[in-house]
């Protein structure tokens, strides 16, 4: 896209869209708009190595536009508009950014009803929960018998997950021909309750299948909850199984101990395994799953200073596919991670290093950040980064550094600025034609809210806070 059509795109997105309203109504606008530049050395074939090296610099500068509506007071009570729009543009690179050649999306999109005891939503919305991240057109209701107790029933057309389209897009199938040429039919319930003042426990269930009802896409289950023990003590479990293969997924269990001094330590163990949707090819190669434990710690030994650290421990269940990637690895991973933040008046200090061994090769680094906020009229920081990796899969390792800062300010009651910039040197790159990593990048955020309470901005989730 041209920069032209791309300011284009951008000023109409900034139009004023309602200025002569009926009585009582009332709107909210929020502009966001972020460019970014992004330099990378794609990999090309070498014919005289017959093999891949990496290319040129090239750069992408991806353009996002976010308009996010609200409109409400339509003689109603209780009823309300939303809407999120997308436009994408490039200014003008060699490069397009991955969906940037995609120009609009409506990220949500919806009529809303509140009343005390339940809501009723009817559009495009998106919906997060212990299953993850699920975007549908169609219809949510939410039910309160008491304060304490929700039960939500949900249902529409499925979207692909990460491109707010349905699955029989031309677009979807061009990348993933595998797919088939057939919509889904998403639909879920799910409840949630508090017992008491220091616990909470939901479940929820949700089923995607073709829109001819012909095959089953997914149907999971999850189960979350949480209890405080007194005031220093609390618990918490997750685990989700995938019914359609008959299989545990992912599963949590922790137990955090909060110090008088204010510090806390937290135990964990885990397990993990991939699900993907039926309709997909990526089942067949059999990801492999992985279980594991953690100790997490932070401790405050005065006002101004925090010291932070844990330890991961992760083992992998063995391979079921032959590959000869995976010849001779280890099967176990560790992680070990310690920081430290500093504050005092305006200033503050953080820092942190991590090291990984075992599973698919090593990697350490660390990074170090000083701020100064100007009681957030304004803010500005320098940060210095660098990370050394040896990779297993690539038989590879580089070590890059780079050195960057950001600065953020309100412009004015209704508008502020954001923008960061690093620069990354690649200082060694030994076998498996290892990609340079040198690059520079940035990025520069104008965000604008007007209207109605415009001094209370709304999240993506739906407008609440």
């Amino acid at each position: 896209m041209s920069a032209r059509r791309a300011g284009l795109l951008l000023a109409l997105a900034l139009a004023p869209l309602a200025p002569r309203t009926a009585r009582g109504q009332q709107f909210r606008f929020r502009s966001t708009t972020t460019g970014r530049y992004i330099q990378l050395r794609p990999f090309v074939l070498d014919t005289t190595l017959n093999t891949f090296v990496s290319g040129q610099r090239q750069y992408a500068a991806p353009l996002t536009e976010d308009l996010e509506i609200s409109a409400w007071g339509f003689g109603v009570q209780g009823l309300r508009a939303y809407g999120l729009l997308r436009v994408r543009g490039s200014l003008g690179s060699p490069l397009v950014w991955p969906r940037y050649d995609d120009h609009f999306d409506a990220m949500w999109g919806y009529l809303e009803l509140e009343r005390t005891t339940y809501r009723v939503r009817l559009g495009r919305q998106q919906r997060a929960s212990s299953l993850g991240f699920y975007a549908f057109d169609g219809a949510l209701g939410t039910w309160r018998p008491q304060p304490n107790v929700r039960v939500e029933l949900y249902g529409g057309r499925g979207l692909a997950r990460g491109f707010l389209d349905g699955y029989a897009n031309t677009a979807i199938s061009s990348i993933d021909p595998v797919i088939p040429d057939r919509g889904t039919l998403l639909a879920g319930a799910s409840v949630w309750a508090a017992p008491s003042a220091g616990s909470t426990v939901s479940a929820v269930y949700q089923r995607e299948i073709t829109s001819d009802r012909s095959g089953l896409v997914s149907e999971r289950a999850a189960l979350d909850a949480q209890i405080s023990a007194g005031r220093y003590l609390h618990f918490a479990a997750y685990a989700d199984a995938d019914l359609a293969a008959g299989q545990w997924g992912k599963a949590r269990l922790s137990g955090t101990l909060r110090l008088p001094s204010g510090g806390r330590v937290e135990l964990a163990a885990f397990r993990y395994r991939p699900v993907f949707p039926l309709n997909t090819i990526w089942g067949v190669f059999a990801p492999q799953a992985y279980s594991g434990a953690s100790v997490t710690a932070d401790y405050s030994p005065m006002r101004q200073l925090t010291l932070s650290g844990s330890l991961t421990y992760r083992r992998y269940t063995a391979a079921t596919q032959t590959t000869p990637f995976a010849f001779g690895m280890s099967d176990h991973s560790s992680i070990a991670t310690v920081g430290a933040q500093w504050g005092e008046g305006n200033y503050l200090f953080r820092g942190d290093y991590s090291y990984q061994a075992g599973y698919g090769g090593g990697q350490s680094g660390g990074s170090a950040e000083l701020a100064y906020d100007r009681g957030g009229t304004w803010q500005f920081g320098v940060r210095g980064t660098g990370f050394q990796e040896a990779e297993e899969f690539r038989v590879a390792s580089g070590t890059v550094a780079g050195i960057g800062a950001d600065a953020r300010a309100r412009v004015a009651r209704c508008c502020s600025v954001r923008g960061d910039v690093t620069r990354y040197w690649q200082m060694d790159s030994k076998g498996g034609n290892a990609p340079d990593w040198s690059q520079l990048r940035g990025s520069l955020t104008v965000d604008i809210t007007f209207g109605a309470s415009a001094d209370r901005t709304t999240a993506a989730t739906g407008g609440y806070r």
